[in-house]
């Protein structure tokens, strides 16, 4: 698949309305804003009021004034967090502001969504964007908008699924899919907090969509999964494990992707803990890939593993355990990084590089630690998202020149990267299922 234009993988549909577009529908719709359940989430997470009700209101009496002071509380920017932290809670304070004009009245989510669907398109084409695929909640209603032929780019639509319990969405999914509008829905994917959601547990779920896929190839959808993008609760080496376990369960995009080829040196000597479920699943990880990681220069000792495996058969799962990093683990833990490219590689995955998001979110300050180095130097299969540019303030156009700069890849990797969004479209994976 190839086209004109910009083709935008890895983006919500919420996140990616423009600031005054939300200014304008909170304006609009004022009296039906849930204010303290945005506002007192806000001052939990930053330690102040907002002064947004505040903006909106002088907005509704005609003020224009106040578009750039809006802006200011609604868009995440690089010095809203300290450099080199990660902060997802920071994200959401600002990013649930679209979501506050929800109130739960029956049809209301739907009503919502469509405006800001249009808002989007609109802003896309202001962009030069001409395929984008949005990501955004189940809905009987929005697949008939996605599939309304419109000018401007082509729209699609990408479920986000409960990771808790993906199985009611599913069920709805498969409905919509196999109706009318059922070619506008091209995947699903899973977001939101990633901890405490290891992709193998996913599998039988995994696997029922592949079946699903095998028996309507005309109405495949692909699987996205943002995964390896926040890991605060596990070890690096976990963190790895996850990126290649989604990708071997055959996610067709993987999300972010961070700790697959994120510079160690990065995170510096340093501690963290993970439950004694995961370090045992890493311990059996490096059983079975033993081959593997010895010929990528990982030492792995089984007599020992096998040993520390039977001992932590005895103790609860969720117990935490102290994991300690000195230069040495990290030089290691790169090679392990090298070890899950190649496997990743080998299942075809498409990693979706998000440059803000990863700098703001994934707290990836120095450019030179970011993983998109390591993929392109590998090989592995890239596309480049804007992931929220309505609350971050960018633009697809200028996450391509970011990576293109920071690279060094210039023109040429451009042109690389718009012809590699076209092929890893979700559209493009379901019909080579068939």
């Amino acid at each position: 698949m190839a086209g004109p234009g910009l083709a935008e993988l890895h983006a919500h549909l919420y996140g990616s309305v423009p600031p005054e577009a939300v200014l304008r529908h909170l304006a609009e719709d004022y009296d039906r804003v849930q204010w303290d359940w945005y506002e007192d989430f806000y001052e939990a997470t930053l330690g102040a009021r907002p002064p947004t009700r505040g903006l909106v209101e002088r907005f509704r009496a005609g003020d224009r004034s106040v578009v750039p002071a809006f802006r200011g509380v609604y868009v995440f920017g690089d010095g809203d967090t300290d450099p080199g932290e990660a902060d997802f809670a920071q994200f959401s304070a600002r990013g649930r502001l679209p979501w506050a004009s929800d109130d739960s009245t029956p049809g209301r989510r739907d009503e919502v969504a469509l405006r800001y669907l249009a808002a989007v398109r609109s802003q896309l084409a202001r962009e030069g964007v001409a395929y984008a695929e949005l990501r955004c909640q189940p809905s009987t209603v929005l697949p008939a908008a996605f599939a309304e032929p419109q000018p401007g780019p082509v729209l699609r639509m990408v479920v986000s699924l409960d990771r808790d319990d993906p199985w009611p969405g599913w069920e709805q999914v498969q409905e919509i899919v196999l109706g009318a509008h059922g070619t506008a829905v091209t995947g699903i994917d899973f977001c939101g907090i990633e901890e405490g959601h290891p992709p193998q547990d996913m599998a039988g779920f995994f696997a029922a969509v592949h079946e699903f896929n095998d028996r309507h190839p005309e109405r495949a959808v692909a699987i996205l999964h943002h995964v390896g993008e926040s890991f605060t609760d596990k070890s690096l080496e976990s963190a790895i494990r996850w990126v290649q376990e989604a990708a071997e369960l055959g996610a067709h995009r993987l999300g972010h992707a961070i700790a697959l080829g994120v510079d160690p040196a990065r995170f510096g000597p340093h501690a963290r803990t993970e439950t004694v479920r995961e370090h045992r699943d890493q311990i059996v990880y490096d059983l079975v890939h033993l081959p593997g990681l010895r010929a990528a220069g990982v030492p792995v000792d089984p007599a020992r593993l096998e040993k520390e495996l039977y001992r932590l058969r005895r103790r609860p799962e969720g117990d935490l355990l102290d994991v300690v990093y000195d230069d040495a683990r990290l030089a290691e833990v790169r090679r392990r990084q090298d070890y899950a490219i190649e496997r990743v590689r080998a299942t075809g995955a498409v990693v979706e590089v998000c440059p803000t998001s990863n700098r703001r979110i994934g707290g990836i300050s120095d450019p030179a630690h970011h993983p998109v180095h390591r993929f392109l130097a590998a090989g592995l299969p890239v596309v480049v998202g804007a992931d929220d540019p309505g609350v971050f303030g960018v633009t697809l156009a200028g996450e391509l020149d970011w990576v293109c700069e920071v690279t060094g890849g210039g023109a040429g990797l451009r042109d690389q990267l718009l012809r590699s969004a076209w092929d890893a479209a979700a559209a493009v994976r379901a019909r080579n299922r068939s």
